[in-house]
């Protein structure tokens, strides 16, 4: 169970949920009720699939490319760190047009399965196995159909601003996630 929970954990911060709930409710807010549910219903099911299948070709195409997890590490760590800086230091960015498919792209793709939870998901595989790793991750998307699923009333509770200090908070973790990842790498390759 306690390896279970360490491997929830960083995919927790990873994905971000509470932090994702301004952006959804943006881009969202225009649509139907019905057409919401069924964004957060493609978004949880194509972050789930994408992670999945990354997980699933990953090890072939790194041995392909002569690629060893140390490597993903160390790159992994840099654009975490890159985009939570971004995220901390930079003003916020317009959101693109919306479009039918907000669930597909932007939020299941790259807003949830991203480059974080993708260094991630690998990270927990490597340390905790693949049922461990499907279940922490299954768990967490249910966290986020959770959450997306009451936008509206959180986005009402937090208020824009405590979303996003929310979400700043788990940029910062995320940052530190990043920096554990390259000392990890950087590590295994000296070793």
């Amino acid at each position: 169970m306690e390896q279970l929970w360490l491997a929830f954990i960083p995919l927790f911060v990873a994905l971000d949920a509470i932090g994702l709930v301004p952006i959804f409710w943006t881009i969202a807010q225009p649509l139907p009720p019905a057409r919401r549910r069924q964004a957060v219903m493609d978004a949880v099911l194509t972050a789930f699939f994408v992670s999945v299948g990354f997980l699933l070709i990953s090890r072939s195409v790194f041995s392909f490319l002569g690629l060893q997890l140390a490597d993903i590490m160390i790159a992994g760590g840099a654009i975490l760190i890159v985009l939570c800086l971004r995220d901390l230091l930079l003003p916020e960015e317009r959101l693109p047009a919306l479009s039918n498919s907000i669930g597909v792209v932007p939020l299941g793709v790259p807003l949830l399965a991203g480059p974080a939870v993708l260094a991630t998901m690998l990270l927990v595989r490597d340390q905790f196995g693949w049922s461990v790793t499907l279940i922490a991750l299954a768990m967490n998307m249910v966290v986020v159909w959770l959450v997306l699923g009451l936008a509206e009333t959180m986005h009402r509770w937090l208020r824009p601003e405590g979303a996003l200090v929310i979400s700043k908070i788990f940029s910062l973790i995320l940052t530190a996630y990043g920096v554990m990842l390259i000392r990890r790498g950087l590590v295994a390759i000296v070793a």
